[in-house]
């Protein structure tokens, strides 16, 4: 609170408006599982009495002290006299210092800051603001703001900022002219930050954005599909995954003359000898991950600007339910040792029994195995 309050007050005294948007925590969020990875945290009540932690990651790890802590900030600052509006999202409703109409702004089923974040700017921009600043350090709100500023441009708006990074690492990135540089590509760039690694969708091993974007620049055919799967609602059809898997296949080897990732599998592992690691996915696999990037960019970026946005299931895009949890279809092809029997091998030190590997599958144990009933 010592730090929070008067950086809120130096902004209001620079600003018209201030608006400060939390995340907001559900057990089936898409996120969940990847927080639940970083382990537990320990329960503490948020009280205006209380101590600060003395170990904030430990209080960050546990969902219900945010949202606690939040929802206290929330009520803090918007009883705090300030020259100007102050705005705060207090989960799906809002908060603010001045008696204003919030009927834009709330209540919002946005989950994600990211996203909500531009609830609000709309909101800004139709009550006459000409110029916005973001403050983040997100990548994703980069991209973002470039995929709605036209709509914004729409409105009314001038010129779009984003204050990206901390301390000396901080950049004024100005995204009016950032699009200008874009052009064309960026329309796409929402299905192309989720395709080639977000939060919530997985990245090609070994290839990060500069490859991707390179590729990009000599595939021109790929940006009708990343426009397309950028705006909502996204439909997957086979000549996208097609476009994909050649995309796919140029960013691995761009003297590859294969068509699909298969195809350029067998030829990375028999004629190149390159490591499993080091080969593109399947196309089941690229299948399921077209699929949950569509779904991240076309179901939930693209809507940004939306109060309440239309909603789908994300078990039609590449995820499936078990408890509360959303887990990740990697692919619809079944494992190894089921589909290849014949590589299975037991590793029994004598004769095989029941619990033996080629027992089970009812297979003859070969020179694979160290057994003593191998032919």
């Amino acid at each position: 609170m010592l730090d929070v309050l008067p950086t809120i007050q130096a902004y209001s005294t620079k600003y018209k408006r201030t608006d400060i948007v939390f995340d907001v925590y559900r057990p089936s969020s898409l996120k969940a599982e990847t927080r639940s990875k970083r382990g537990c945290g320990v329960r503490r009540r948020v009280t205006g009495k209380g101590k600060i932690p003395s170990n904030w990651r430990n209080f960050l790890r546990e969902n219900d002290n945010k949202a606690e802590l939040f929802n206290f900030l929330a009520d803090k600052i918007a009883r705090v006299a300030t020259p100007n509006v102050v705005i705060v999202t207090k989960e799906e409703d809002a908060v603010s210092n001045r008696t204003i109409n919030l009927a834009g702004v709330a209540p919002c089923s946005h989950e994600e800051a990211d996203t909500r974040i531009f609830v609000h700017a709309r909101h800004a921009t139709e009550a006459g603001s000409k110029v916005i600043m973001v403050k983040a350090s997100d990548t994703d709100v980069v991209v973002i703001a470039v995929s709605v500023l036209q709509a914004l441009q729409e409105l009314g708006l001038q010129q779009l900022w984003v204050a990206f990074g901390q301390g000396q690492h901080l950049r004024w990135v100005p995204v009016h002219d950032l699009c200008c540089t874009l052009a064309e590509k960026s329309k796409g760039m929402l299905f192309f930050h989720a395709f080639t690694g977000c939060d919530v969708v997985s990245a090609f091993r070994g290839k990060g954005k500069k490859s991707a974007w390179q590729t990009w620049d000599v595939c021109d055919e790929a940006s009708g599909v990343f426009s397309k799967l950028s705006q909502y609602p996204p439909v997957v059809d086979d000549e996208d995954l097609k476009t994909l898997e050649k995309f796919v296949v140029m960013m691995y080897d761009r003297s590859s003359t294969a068509e699909g990732v298969d195809d350029a599998e067998v030829g990375h592992v028999c004629s190149k000898q390159r490591p499993y690691e080091a080969i593109p996915p399947t196309r089941s696999a690229l299948k399921q991950h077209v699929k949950r990037a569509a779904y991240q960019a076309g179901c939930i970026w693209s809507q940004s600007t939306v109060r309440q946005p239309e909603t789908q299931t994300p078990a039609n895009w590449g995820w499936t339910k078990k408890g509360d949890l959303w887990q990740i279809v990697w692919t619809e092809l079944p494992p190894i040792a089921e589909s290849c029997q014949q590589l299975t091998k037991c590793g029994c030190k004598s004769e095989c029994c029941s619990r033996c590997k080629c027992y089970c599958f009812g297979l003859t144990c070969t020179a694979l195995c160290s057994c003593r009933c191998k032919v």
